[in-house]
């Protein structure tokens, strides 16, 4: 994730209406690195005691200690498991279907897509003939299809 974090911020790739998707991948991001922490806590050896004793000096500090117990062993195989991989699940389909919307940001020195009828007969390489991977992908198949023209030309 922070290759594709850097390799897309070097790109600018919020260009042409495409801040939310950075937005919701910066956040999936953050929220895998909670992921990641919480992980480390729920391992229950001396490393993780000291870690988890810091960082509850940590969020007593700011104010969230009564809320988030990061001593309750329990509480954090909740956030590990369940809520955290849930959350980022739910923000990185929310990014893939934002980016299958705008399409890819092209190159800093592309020229700008011609609107001819050539260009809007495209499609995917699989076409009309994609089956979903799941009975539930169906209603969104059709949402989900690159445009031929990203960032909404032909709309």
């Amino acid at each position: 994730m922070v290759i594709h974090l850097w390799g897309k911020f070097f790109m600018a790739a919020w260009r042409g209406k495409r801040g939310l998707t950075w937005v919701t991948g910066a956040i999936a991001f953050i929220g895998s690195i909670g992921t990641a922490s919480t992980g480390y806590l729920s391992q229950t050896n001396f490393d993780s005691q000291w870690t988890a004793g810091q960082a509850k000096d940590g969020l007593n500090a700011v104010g969230v200690g009564a809320v988030f117990n990061v001593l309750d062993t329990g509480q954090m195989l909740l956030w590990h498991v369940m809520l955290l991989p849930l959350i980022v699940g739910v923000l990185i389909v929310l990014h893939v279907i934002l980016v299958r919307r705008h399409g890819v940001v092209p190159p800093f020195d592309a020229e700008p897509p011609v609107n001819d009828a050539s260009s809007e007969t495209r499609r995917d390489s699989l076409g009309d003939q994609s089956v979903p991977a799941t009975p539930m992908a169906a209603p969104a198949d059709a949402s989900l299809a690159a445009p031929a023209q990203p960032g909404g030309a032909g709309r």
